[in-house]
């Protein structure tokens, strides 16, 4: 027989566990693919639609500022995401007030970012409330789903992108 081997070490195994999650990025597909799972878990079990803006508007009715919602778990599941990305980011940043491309086009000008912020946050919006949902939501879930009008408001937000892009780079030369 062979002798017994060395207990199990269920800190080592969870120290070792947390260091392979959050050490290094994950890959596109494997983040994709735990989106997809997600979405697929939810819509799988319970019957629920996976996408932000009725996450959003569960936490404006905890908040007492919108009709109440039905389901606790949008509102966990949008607090999950600033949590999740902050608990990724454990040991990998520098706090800076810097936003890239942003601070191009703004001339780093901190009231003049906020405005740009607060309007492109109002579009958006404005959009997804238009739209009958995020373009998350209509990717993730209304695509599979054979909704048509998914499909349309994905591709309007794919081709807008497109241009949007084009128009920055090639055009304007602002990024």
């Amino acid at each position: 027989m062979n002798p017994p081997g060395p207990p199990f070490n269920f800190h080592a195994f969870l120290t070792h566990l947390w260091a392979l999650l959050v050490s290094e990025p994950w890959p596109w597909w494997a983040a994709g693919a735990g989106i997809g799972f997600a979405a697929l878990g939810l819509a799988w079990f319970t019957g629920a639609r996976l996408g932000v803006t009725g996450g959003y508007a569960a936490g404006l009715s905890k908040a007492g500022l919108d009709k109440p919602q039905s389901g606790d778990w949008k509102f966990w599941f949008i607090l999950g995401i600033p949590l999740g990305a902050f608990l990724a980011n454990i040991g990998h940043w520098g706090w800076t007030l810097t936003y890239g491309r942003l601070d191009a086009v703004t001339f780093g000008i901190l009231p003049l970012k906020i405005v740009w912020l607060l309007v492109s946050g109002f579009l958006v919006g404005f959009g997804a409330r238009w739209a009958g949902g995020c373009v998350s939501g209509h990717s993730l879930m209304g695509i599979p789903q054979g909704n048509k009008m998914s499909i349309v408001v994905t591709l309007g937000f794919l081709a807008s992108g497109i241009v949007v892009t084009n128009l920055l780079f090639t055009y304007l030369r602002i990024l």
